[in-house]
């Protein structure tokens, strides 16, 4: 009866998260509506390129070709348009489409009719095969758990994007509350569809629940006494100035650290209590004291590998802006060290290698303890 009554709540808050994020999403999407002009995206394919020589110089253009695409979505499908491509020689805009090339065309309806522009690649047929490609992997290695496993992650995203994201946006829910509830969400769903609902569980939710708590703890500590202001790149700086000048960037940076550990951190809790629900299986005189003590010899083994993980993955996102700093000899060392996207870059991987290695004994003793009073 208690196991029922747990799923049944975990379902209930599920569907309650789903209905409410519709509703926030909705009056968040009238509401940008009512602000931003209308503009259509469809697909299309580009059919030929022209280069554009007689085009009169334009003041921070560098060049121009005419773009001949054939719509491939929407009311106008197989219509065919002509775009033009302009070029501002910067990498991180210009577009260079080619024959073949599948790309978003934006239609903007004005009082002159239907203006055509090319607005990015289509990349998501891509996308597509690749995700089919996890999809696939997922199962042929992992069965029925790789199934579950394509669950947990689709949930998980879910809840982000269709839970927390749009109850902050048209609810004005407390980021640090949301991002308290969101993870503790996404860990126990996680953790009880993979494993069952037994002490393995238990213990994995008690050190993710616990090593995210310190995690998340020393990331407010960073924020505040490091000054940290969020505003670390170009993205939120856009954010701040256009569309969400009054959330508090300090939290969606707390919401990041605790949301990029949270992965990392399940990932060593259950390493540990499936090993001390292996042992404890196969040695059933084994007490407390030995599964705790085995549970902290395959965390110290974990410990290592993962701490690297998480050091990796951020200096792999930050990999331009380490190229650009290197670049500038002429920079002093203790500028570079003091700027606060790269003290922000340090909090986040400092406070989740913190939080990920503090769960290996809370996973440990939560776990043995569970086995140990479990019949």
């Amino acid at each position: 009866m208690k196991i029922r009554g747990v799923i049944r709540c975990i379902v209930m808050l599920i569907g309650l998260l789903g209905f409410m994020s519709v509703q926030a999403l909705a009056a968040t999407q009238d509401e940008a509506g009512k602000q931003l002009p209308q503009i259509d995206y469809l697909q299309g394919v580009v059919l030929k390129v022209q280069p554009l020589s007689q085009l009169k110089k334009v003041q921070g253009m560098s060049g121009a070709e005419l773009v001949d695409i054939r719509l491939t979505a929407g009311e106008e499908t197989g219509k065919e348009i002509k775009v033009t491509n302009y070029k501002m020689d910067r990498p991180g805009f210009d577009l260079h489409p080619a024959a073949g090339d599948k790309v978003i065309v934006a239609v903007s309806q004005d009082a002159g009719g239907k203006t055509y522009h090319l607005a990015d690649y289509d990349r998501m047929p891509y996308v597509y095969v690749l995700l089919g490609a996890f999809a696939l992997t997922l199962i042929a290695v992992g069965g029925k758990v790789g199934i579950k496993s394509l669950f947990v992650v689709c949930f998980a995203i879910f809840t982000i994007l269709q839970g927390m994201i749009p109850l902050i946006l048209g609810r004005h829910l407390n980021l640090i509350l949301a991002t308290w509830l969101t993870s503790a969400l996404i860990a126990i769903v996680t953790q009880i569809t993979v494993s069952g609902w037994n002490a393995k569980t238990w213990g994995a939710i008690a050190g993710t629940v616990g090593g995210v708590a310190v995690a998340g703890l020393l990331a407010v500590l960073s924020i505040q006494t490091m000054h940290l202001t969020g505003l670390d790149n170009e993205e939120a700086i856009m954010l701040k100035v256009t569309y969400l000048a009054d959330i508090d960037f300090q939290e969606v940076l707390f919401a990041g650290i605790v949301m990029g550990a949270l992965g990392a951190v399940m990932d060593v809790a259950i390493s540990i209590a499936s090993a001390q629900y292996e042992i404890k299986s196969s040695c059933p005189q084994y007490g407390f004291k030995e599964l705790y003590k085995a549970g902290i010899n395959v965390g110290r083994d974990v410990m290592g590998t993962m701490s690297n993980t998480l050091v990796l993955a951020y200096l792999g996102s930050s990999l331009p802006l380490l190229l650009l700093l290197s670049a500038q000899e002429h920079v002093p060392l203790l500028r570079i060290v003091n700027l606060n996207l790269i003290t922000t870059e340090v909090a986040r991987t400092i406070t989740g290698s913190i939080g990920l290695i503090c769960s290996i004994p809370l996973a440990a003793l939560a776990t043995a303890f569970f086995l140990s009073k479990n019949r």
